[in-house]
């Protein structure tokens, strides 16, 4: 297997100053799934900023920056023991299949004033024991 690691650390005060500018923004970056989430957690602002975190961290492991894909193709819910995990559609989880990932880890933390989140995929290698390009269309 190979590994693609991807990480990412904001300001809380800053995603929430992004979040503030405008009600698109939100919408933009975040499914409604994900907005009922953290708002209905404590300290929503946290958790807005480690999801941000994570689709950071995401398109980082994927070799590349959210251009050309969608940041509500990754969503962040928790598993049933409370564990976060991503959920891909459309043009992420194309991007995650041509890169042969196999499994995916995720990790989100806090403290202070700062979000951060770690995404490790695992992929199979080529046929010839490298890493797979992913496509670069837009």
């Amino acid at each position: 297997m190979l590994i693609r690691h991807g990480v990412d650390i904001e300001a809380v005060s800053e995603v929430r100053r992004l979040l503030d500018l405008s009600a698109r923004a939100k919408r933009r970056v975040f499914t409604a799934r994900e907005v009922e989430d953290c708002e209905r957690a404590g300290d929503s602002d946290r958790h807005f900023a480690g999801r941000f975190c994570t689709k950071e961290a995401l398109f980082k492991a994927l070799g590349r920056g959210w251009q050309g894909m969608g940041w509500t193709e990754a969503e962040v819910r928790a598993d049933p023991d409370g564990a976060p995990r991503l959920i891909t559609t459309g043009r992420v989880k194309a991007m995650i299949e041509a890169l042969g990932v196999r499994s995916v880890a995720l990790s989100i933390s806090h403290t202070g004033d700062l979000a951060m989140a770690s995404v490790v995929l695992l992929c199979a290698p080529d046929r010839n024991g490298r890493a797979r390009a992913a496509s670069r269309r837009r």
